[in-house]
C-alpha cells in the first residue's frame, strides 16, 4: 500500500481558494474541466438537495461525471430517496468494493471504485456539527462517504473515536480530522462543494479551507451562564428517521467541551425514530448487548460492526445524562432497547434548555 503523498493542485482554471454565493453555481464560477470527475453527494441522513448543485457541476465538467452516493455504511436509498434523483444518473457507494489507497496513522484507506477511477473527485456535502470530524463535508464526503468497509472500521474504533482531540466543533488539533483530510487527498478529492445551513450560502474551494471556512460561519455556541436541568433537541427531519441518526444531537451536547447540563440532567430528544433503532448491525447488536448506561461498552473488547461507535458515544453520555425520546411514533422498539421513549411530547419546562438546531449550534457554559 502506497504512503501518503501530496496532491497536485487543481488544473488551471479550477477555484483552489474559498469562494461563497448563494447558490452553488455562483461559488464554483465560470471554469470547465474536460477530465472525466467523480462527484460523491451525501445519502438521505443529510439535510441538502444536491440536485442544484448537481446542475451547476454538469455544466462545468464537460469531460462526463460519475455521480455517486456517499452512504458510507448506511442503508441503501429506498424508492422514495430514487425518485428524488431520478434525472440523474447515479451510483451507490458499495464498501465493499473498493481500492486501496493509502495508509494514514494506521487506517488503512480504500475508497470506492467510481471514486478511485475518475481522474479525481468532487465532494458534495452540507457543513453541520459532527461528533469526530469537528465538523462535516469537506473530504469526509470521500473518505468516509465512499470509503471501504475496512476503513470506517479502523476510523470509528472505539480507540479512535475517543481520543484527545477528537470533538464536537473542532477541526484544529483533532486527529480524526486529520486522518478524514489525509484520506481524502490520498482518493484525490480535490474539490468541496458544501451548503451552509445556518449561513444559507455555498463555499466552493480546497476541501480544508472550505471546512475552515465553514466552521467560522457556523458559529456553533452560543452561551449561558447556569447550568440546567435538562434540554429539548429538536432533531430535523434528515436526522429523525431512526435512533441511529436522532441520537446524534444528544451526544453532541452530552460531550461539547462545556456542556450546559447538570449532572444527571435529562436531555430529550424529538424525533420520530420511524426506522426505530436504525439499520446498522453494530449499533443495534452494541445497543441491545447490555442494559443502560452500557457501561460494558466502554471497558473490554469494543464493540464491532456498522454504527458501532455511535453506542459507545452514548455510553459515554450516559454517565452523566439521562436520555429520553418523544415524538416516537413506534416507540416498543426503543423500550426493548432499555431507552425511554414515549409518543407525546410534553412542554418545555422553564428551566430547561430548548436546542432547535443542534446540528448547527449548541448552548456551552459560560466558565
Amino acid at each position: 500500500m502506497a504512503s501518503i503523498r501530496r496532491i497536485p493542485r487543481l488544473p488551471t482554471g479550477a477555484p483552489i481558494g474559498v469562494v461563497m454565493a448563494s447558490d452553488p453555481a455562483g461559488a464554483l464560477g465560470e471554469w470547465q474541466i474536460r477530465q472525466p470527475i467523480a462527484v460523491a453527494i451525501p445519502d438521505h441522513t443529510r439535510p441538502i438537495d444536491p440536485r442544484q448543485a448537481l446542475t451547476a457541476l454538469n455544466d462545468r465538467l464537460i469531460g462526463g461525471m460519475t455521480v455517486v452516493v456517499g452512504r458510507g455504511l448506511h442503508r441503501e436509498m429506498n424508492s422514495h430517496e430514487r425518485e428524488r434523483l431520478s434525472g440523474w444518473s447515479v451510483v451507490e457507494h458499495d464498501p465493499d468494493d473498493v481500492v486501496a489507497t493509502a495508509q494514514v496513522d494506521g487506517i488503512p484507506g480504500f475508497v470506492g471504485r467510481p471514486i478511485a477511477e475518475a481522474a479525481w473527485s468532487i465532494s458534495v456535502g452540507v457543513a453541520e456539527l459532527h461528533q469526530f470530524a469537528g465538523v462535516s463535508g469537506g473530504h469526509k464526503g470521500v473518505a468516509v462517504g465512499c470509503g471501504g468497509r475496512a476503513t470506517l472500521a479502523a476510523l470509528h474504533h472505539r480507540d479512535r473515536s475517543m481520543a484527545e482531540g477528537v470533538e464536537v466543533g473542532r477541526i484544529f488539533g483533532n486527529p480524526f480530522r486529520y486522518v478524514v483530510d489525509a484520506l481524502g487527498e490520498a482518493a484525490r478529492c480535490r474539490l468541496a462543494l458544501v451548503w451552509v445551513p445556518s449561513a444559507n450560502c455555498w463555499l466552493a474551494g480546497d476541501p480544508r479551507k472550505v471546512v475552515v471556512a465553514a466552521l467560522q460561519l457556523l458559529d456553533p455556541w452560543w452561551w449561558v451562564s447556569t447550568p440546567a436541568k435538562g434540554a429539548v433537541l429538536r432533531v430535523p427531519a434528515s436526522k429523525s428517521g431512526s435512533l441511529y441518526q436522532a441520537s446524534r444531537a444528544a451526544t453532541y451536547l452530552a460531550l461539547s467541551p462545556k456542556p450546559p447540563i447538570a449532572p444527571g440532567g435529562v436531555l430529550i430528544l424529538e424525533a420520530s425514530c420511524t426506522e426505530g433503532l436504525g439499520t446498522e448491525a453494530g449499533f443495534v447488536s452494541a445497543l441491545t448487548s447490555c442494559s443502560p448506561p452500557w457501561s460494558r461498552l466502554l471497558t473490554g473488547l469494543p464493540p464491532l460492526g456498522a454504527g458501532a461507535q455511535r453506542a459507545v458515544m452514548l455510553a459515554r453520555l450516559s454517565e452523566r445524562y439521562k436520555l429520553r425520546v418523544e415524538g416516537c411514533v413506534a416507540p416498543i422498539e426503543l423500550r426493548r432497547a432499555g431507552i425511554s421513549a414515549v409518543e407525546q411530547t410534553s412542554t418545555l419546562a422553564p428551566d430547561w434548555l430548548d436546542i432547535p438546531e443542534p446540528f448547527n449550534r449548541l448552548p456551552q457554559l459560560r466558565t
